[in-house]
């Protein structure tokens, strides 16, 4: 890969000898082959090679030396991923585009969090960055022409997403109904209670009719995010597993319809495998959705109305009538009353207010009318600093889940090599391995095994269910959504009862020394070591 020069916007120097010290920092890093820091423009540029030192170098190298690089961070609402894969190639996408520094995409909240330097890429680009992958981001403006904010968008996204994944599971589960009841004829009854024919036709083609619309309808969106997996960004997902696994059980079985092969059909294999992963879709989606409304909670806390006084432009105040919450944070300026402020700091016991005192947004106003100066409001408020903390401890992923995430990028091409290899070894060796299985204890071979070995069905037709096997079964979507959506529930509930983890690796770090924070003097106690 070339060279990439990057331009940094740096604060904190005072003197040349700041502009000096930071040259020497950057210098020293491996890979690095030009540096220029200007002290009296505040700005320096650099050059280096990516493959041997990253951008989140760099930035780590300045602040090292005591100064700081400029940098922006922003959190993209993405649609469309299906697992852990998914997020990693968008995270791998992000971190690809020239100036940025660091990516992290959650598949449990949808959510990529994005640090930048601002001089060398835009919010827009990085949306540019996420499309070239093949996905979809939700892009942030302040306001849509409806009124509708960046978060009601994610939100009216997954309720698209929960719905039509419900649409689908419906649709493919009224098709293949009947399909379940041919296999219980079949396995339960012996197959003598319907025809081998209607009307002259062959009853297999009953199945096809049955089978094809769900093929097609429930099997399109894995098709379409395999093609985008493998043709866009040469790696393999679990959409390539189940769109392999269910494509083959209803290919040979069209092949068999046809006469161009010795078998039975699986149409049914087909369908209800689709049928299955699109439940499991829908109910994954929910999942999300539920995990997420524990955050929505938090942020409901806070007051809906106020009551101005003034609205000239230059002073912001508000009446606030007793039961009515305090709706931003500010300063009494009239009045007394007391304040129920336990959401905040945890005491039952409401707080005397009165002229002067600063009061917390979402606070309850207890008896008195108070009469406050707003001095924060939107994003600066404490509320609002709190939910902001939350979500940043979500899209920041633990330890364990990167391990999860670096296991399922491997995971998959595993998965496809250990299923050839072992339909070839059957189709190769059927007799030896017969022999060995019938002789362990407690196992048995599907059909009987094959023909030549004693069983029903011929070598290759059991090598294609040995293949689809080992494909479908593996599919690992919970290793990818159980510990990001069990950090989301856990970090959302422990704000809402006072506890707040700034980082993920905290809450995984959190046994090492019991740390409580002192509500009433605003200091850190530390309590022993666990």
């Amino acid at each position: 890969m070339s060279e990439r020069t990057v331009s940094l916007d740096i604060q904190g120097m005072s003197c040349t000898s700041c502009a000096q010290s930071i040259t020497d920092a950057l210098d020293a890093l491996d890979g690095i082959s030009d540096t220029t820091i200007n002290f009296a423009t505040d700005e320096g540029t650099v050059t280096y090679d990516p493959e041997r030192v990253s951008l989140a170098e760099i930035y780590q190298a300045v602040d090292d030396a005591g100064y700081r690089a400029l940098r922006e961070s922003v959190s993209i609402g993405i649609v469309d991923m299906t697992c852990a894969n998914c997020a990693e190639t968008n995270q791998q996408a992000l971190e690809r585009a020239p100036g940025v520094i660091r990516a992290e995409v959650n598949f449990a909240t949808d959510e990529a969090q994005v640090e930048y330097n601002p001089a060398e890429i835009s919010v827009n680009e990085l949306y540019d960055a996420i499309e070239d992958a093949g996905y979809t981001p939700i892009r942030e403006t302040e306001s849509d022409a409806d009124g509708q904010s960046e978060q009601d968008r994610r939100e009216a996204a997954r309720t698209a997403e929960i719905r039509k994944q419900l649409r689908l599971t419906l649709f493919g589960a009224v098709l293949s109904a009947p399909l379940v009841f041919f296999l219980v004829e079949r396995f339960l009854f012996g197959g003598g209670i319907l025809p081998e024919s209607i009307l002259g036709i062959e009853f297999g083609w009953v199945e096809f009719v049955l089978a094809t619309p769900v093929q097609a309808v429930l099997g399109w969106q894995f098709y379409e995010n395999s093609y985008k997996a493998l043709a866009k960004n040469r790696r393999a997902n679990m959409d390539v597993l189940i769109a392999l696994g269910s494509s083959t059980a209803y290919l040979y079985s069209v092949a068999v319809l046809l006469g161009l092969v010795a078998g039975g059909l699986y149409f049914d294999t087909a369908a209800l495998i689709l049928v299955f992963i699109t439940l499991g879709n829908y109910l994954e989606a929910r999942s999300k959705g539920q995990a997420g409304k524990a955050l929505r909670t938090l942020l409901e806390m806070g007051a809906d109305t106020a009551t101005l006084v003034e609205a000239d432009g230059t002073e912001r105040e508000v009446k606030v009538r007793p039961g009515e919450k305090i709706p931003t944070d500010g300063v009494v300026i009239e009045g007394q009353s007391a304040v129920d402020e336990s959401m905040i700091t945890g005491e039952s016991v409401p707080v005397e207010k009165s002229e002067s005192d600063e009061v917390v947004g979402a606070t309850i106003n207890e008896n008195g009318v108070l009469v406050v100066e707003a001095t924060k409001v939107g994003s600066e408020t404490a509320l609002q600093q709190i939910v902001q903390l939350v979500k940043d401890a979500q899209s920041r992923q633990p330890e364990i889940q990167n391990l999860a995430d670096r296991i399922s990028a491997y995971f998959v091409p595993a998965v496809i090599l250990n299923a050839v290899i072992w339909a070839s070894v059957w189709y190769l060796f059927p007799e030896a391995l017969a022999g060995l299985v019938n002789a362990l204890p407690l196992w048995g071979l599907v059909t009987g095994g094959p023909a030549i070995a004693g069983g029903t069905v011929t070598v290759f037709e059991f090598a294609i269910i040995v293949f689809a096997s080992a494909v479908l079964i593996a599919c690992p979507c919970a290793l990818g959504l159980a510990t990001p959506a069990a950090t989301m529930v856990g970090t959302t509930l422990g704000a809402q009862n006072g506890v707040l983890f700034h980082r993920c690796t905290r809450s995984r770090r959190g046994t090492n020394r019991d740390q409580r924070w002192d509500r009433c003097c605003g200091r850190r106690r530390p309590t022993g070591s666990a």
